[in-house]
Parts: structure tokens; C-alpha cells; sequence
């Protein structure tokens, strides 16, 4: 039986550490999901001033919406200065950890300006809830993190 050398042997070391580098970098490749948090990024970026003029009048309000998680319903209070047929929008609730759960639901207020939501509809975690809505065609913007048990 004949000897290895020691350059055959470091070569042999060298070939099978890049395998298994490529080999690792290939799996990580085809088993990790790439999602982007919106599809359409770059028209997303555009529209981001917009947000933030947004988010800067509601801030200005002198009566805000209060979302709160009551037992097993979220609760949407809107401000009690507007009056509740003129307030419309969306509110759209994002998981962070699926984009396939995200749901968006329309404005639909009672009397008191106040909306309630079963949470029945949504898996537990962490969900964040963004509220686009509007009033005699003024946009407002809130957001708030909540954690469905």
C-alpha cells in the first residue's frame, strides 16, 4: 500500500471545504423565502412622503384614534370630532411573520365613531395594524403594534 502525499492530502482537504461552502450557500439559497415586506418597493419609496404628511396631521389632532384590544375584539375609537358618516378607510392588519395572513378590512363605524374587530379571525402573534383613513377627503395615517394572544 502506497503513502499519500501531503499535497495530495491538502488538496483533498481543499476540494471538499469548497464543496461543502457551496453546498451550504446553495441550501440557504433554496430554502430560505425571500419575502419582501411590499412587492412593489420602489413605488412604495415614492409614495412615503405622502405617508409621512400623513402621519404629521394626524399627529396634529387634538383628539386621536385609540386602538385597544379588548378580550376578543380590537377596538377602533376614532376621534369624536369628526363625525362618524364622514370618517372612511381602510385598516389593514400585517403579520410580520406570514404575508399570507395579512387582511384588510373597511371603516365601518357606529354611532359612538367607535369599530370593533373579532380576533378570532386572526392567528395569535405579534400583528401590526395600519389604520388609512379620511375625512371630507383629508388622509390620516396610525399604526400600532399588537399582540393577539
Amino acid at each position: 500500500m502506497k503513502k499519500m502525499s501531503w499535497g495530495t492530502g491538502i488538496t483533498i482537504v481543499i476540494v471538499l471545504f469548497l464543496i461543502v461552502t457551496i453546498g451550504q450557500a446553495i441550501a440557504i439559497h433554496v430554502f430560505i423565502d425571500y419575502d419582501l415586506v411590499v412587492e412593489e418597493y420602489y413605488e412604495a419609496d415614492l409614495k412615503y412622503q405622502t405617508q409621512i404628511d400623513k402621519v404629521e396631521r394626524t399627529n396634529a389632532l387634538s383628539d386621536r384614534l385609540k386602538i385597544k384590544l379588548i378580550n376578543q375584539f380590537i377596538e377602533f375609537d376614532f376621534p369624536s370630532i369628526f363625525e362618524d358618516k364622514a370618517i372612511s378607510g381602510f385598516i389593514h392588519f400585517y403579520k410580520p411573520s406570514n404575508d399570507l395572513l395579512d387582511k384588510t378590512q373597511a371603516v365601518k363605524l357606529n354611532e359612538d365613531n367607535k369599530m370593533f374587530f373579532a380576533t378570532n379571525e386572526l392567528k395569535t402573534g405579534l400583528w401590526k395594524v395600519k389604520v388609512n383613513w379620511e375625512v371630507n377627503g383629508i388622509e390620516y395615517y396610525n399604526e400600532k403594534l399588537l399582540m393577539v394572544p
